[in-house]
């Protein structure tokens, strides 16, 4: 039997919307496909301050695969390392996820 990682999927959509401001609020991220073409977009790289920020989705694609859910849609944390005053510190920020798939 298949793990939930090697699921093949008829069709699927992903969309990922800023939530920094109102002023630059807009979709960062758009994908869609089928097969295991959603297998790209379980851990996203987006443009961050000073390094990239990574939005981990697995949580989510694992819950929906495993209980053929056909949408997802909430907030979720992106995470960014930066370094300030020879310090690192991880800067988390909110962009909303939409997930849409057919089996």
């Amino acid at each position: 039997m298949k793990t939930w990682k090697e699921q093949e999927v008829a069709e699927f959509a992903v969309a990922v919307i800023s939530k920094r401001s109102i002023a630059s609020a807009g979709t960062e991220y758009e994908k869609s496909g089928k097969g295991n073409d959603w297998q790209h977009c379980v851990r996203l790289t987006l443009e961050g301050f000073s390094a990239a920020r990574v939005l981990n989705l697995d949580h989510i694609w694992q819950d929906m695969i495993e209980n053929r859910k056909t949408e997802f849609s909430g907030e979720v944390l992106a995470s960014e390392m930066i370094e300030s005053s020879g310090e690192s510190v991880q800067l988390k920020t909110p962009y909303e996820v939409e997930i849409r798939v057919s089996y």
